[in-house]
């Protein structure tokens, strides 16, 4: 677990604003388990600040980490969250190698598949028309609600409670930036399922063909290939 993240998850699911929307990072908990669960987070927010006026001044000796980790584990049995519920947590604290990619990537090839099928691709490299057509139906599918998604930092900024204005004041530069995290997470967490999806449908070539042409897009936009995995 890297020490940001870590940190960052845990006082993004102590908040009050966030409660609603677990379940976009596929974190499953509902009635006494979400309650046990958020308010332990925030025991486990003071032991990370220990006294620290903001957020950015706590400690980040392996020391401190390593108590947070095991208040985590401890919480996530005294809540008895399933085992699904640990290791999504777990992963989400983490940068696991076998994800399909990090945060930036992920929010830079979500923007390379709405460009792709808003037809915004300018001069980018061409993709062949099944598997556009494979990118088309899965993202339509993926992205099929009633409801549209929230603006998180409307939510973040927005909400009154005790807790969530505490929680702000540790961060008084970037009041927003639990919900610029939340944002980042679910970025990666969008591709991870896009990709799960998409590639169900295809080949073990025309995944290989569909993350090259990830990688050449990415390279035309920032001058270095997508960091995506390759496909065995």
């Amino acid at each position: 677990m890297t020490v940001g993240k870590l940190d960052d998850l845990i006082m993004l699911l102590s908040t009050d604003w966030f409660s609603p929307y677990w379940l976009m990072l596929g974190i499953q908990m509902e009635g006494e388990t979400r309650l046990c669960f958020r308010e332990g987070c925030r025991e486990i927010v003071k032991q990370i600040l220990s006294g620290a006026r903001e957020y950015y001044d706590r400690s980040y000796s392996e020391e401190r980490l390593a108590h947070t980790r095991s208040m985590l584990e401890f919480l996530l049995q005294k809540c008895q969250a399933d085992p699904a519920t640990i290791d999504k947590i777990s992963a989400l604290a983490r940068d696991e190698e076998n994800r399909i990619t990090d945060q930036p990537t992920a929010w830079l090839a979500l923007v390379i598949t709405q460009q792709l099928l808003q037809n915004s691709m300018g001069e980018s490299p061409s993709l062949d028309s099944d598997l556009k057509q494979a990118v088309s139906t899965t993202w339509e599918t993926l992205n099929r609600s009633e409801f549209p998604e929230p603006d998180f930092e409307q939510v973040c900024l927005g909400s009154k409670s005790e807790w969530d204005v505490f929680t702000r004041s540790r961060t008084p530069d970037e009041p927003a930036m639990l919900s610029d995290f939340m944002s980042s997470l679910a970025s990666e967490e969008k591709f991870e399922q896009f990709w799960t999806a998409v590639r169900a449908k295809l080949s073990l070539g025309e995944r290989r063909e569909l993350l090259n042409w990830y990688r050449k897009v990415g390279e035309s936009m920032t001058g270095e290939p997508l960091r995506l995995p390759q496909e065995v």
